[in-house]
């Protein structure tokens, strides 16, 4: 008598009984997995179908003759269970979409081949959609960010310069009021400012901390100078270039500009 054997959802046979004692012996067959021959009228486990040499194979007998077998439970393939799990943590993990796509295909290509004995096409193709998204997401989040990040520091450099300027220009109106009171000169110091109460916020002799030029300060030089000397005579600037070797420059005449450090005079 010749057995058909299923086992992890895929048949194969038929065997002769003495094949399925050698396949139990090497341990490629358990006594779980599931046999069936002519004349039973549903699967049976191997411990209970092929009881050691020498015991008598108890089953229940075939209502109807029909000269097929009958087909195992299916299950639910393991593979598509898993990439389905790995398809949802690589919503937030990422990682996992690559075993979600690797575990989807292969379970696929198994449920495929196991005649029915398998189930899960379902999760497998969610998985597999859910693991790709993911794949091809990261490119173009990736590009985005590329070009998103560097305008943005862009943006917030300028902003941050306007600001700057902004400052330059009450600073020298102020200094241009000191020096109506004090016949044309301008202050010794920028703290005269504050003392003579034209200014009353120190925080305009600050930069804003994000222009990336640690310890950046205003280079004052209006000390020993009047307003009525030529208009293009510096009498305020920043200390230091920014990263992209610009200067705010202030001007006897009033007027402040962003201007190239090295064309500077």
């Amino acid at each position: 008598m010749q057995y058909h054997i299923a086992k992890d959802g895929v048949k194969s046979g038929p065997f002769e009984k003495e094949e399925i004692y050698r396949r139990l012996g090497r341990g490629e067959l358990s006594g779980g997995d599931l046999g069936w021959c002519e004349g039973m009228s549903e699967w049976e486990p191997l411990s209970k179908l092929l009881p050691p040499p020498g015991a008598t194979p108890t089953f229940a007998p075939a209502s109807v003759m029909t000269g097929t077998f009958p087909s195992a439970a299916p299950v639910n393939s393991g593979a598509a269970i898993a990439s389905l799990i790995c398809g949802i943590l690589g919503f937030f993990l990422w990682l996992p979409c690559i075993p979600a796509v690797i575990l989807g295909h292969i379970s696929l290509s198994a449920i495929k081949k196991s005649s029915g004995a398998l189930t899960g096409r379902g999760m497998a193709i969610t998985g597999l959609v859910m693991g790709y998204l993911m794949i091809a997401a990261i490119p173009i989040v990736a590009v985005a960010a590329a070009i998103a990040i560097p305008s943005f520091a862009k943006v917030s450099m300028q902003a941050n310069q306007i600001k700057a300027v902004n400052n330059a220009k009450q600073i020298v109106i102020a200094m241009k009021m000191y020096a109506s009171d004090n016949d044309g000169n301008y202050p010794p110091t920028l703290d005269a400012l504050i003392e003579e109460g034209i200014l009353n916020d120190r925080k305009l002799f600050q930069f804003p901390p994000t222009m990336d030029v640690p310890g950046q300060e205003w280079d004052y030089r209006g000390a020993g100078h009047t307003d009525s000397e030529p208009g293009n005579l510096i009498v305020l600037t920043s200390r230091m270039p920014d990263r992209n070797g610009m200067k705010i420059v202030a001007r006897n005449d009033g007027s402040v500009q962003v201007e190239r450090a090295d064309q500077l005079h």
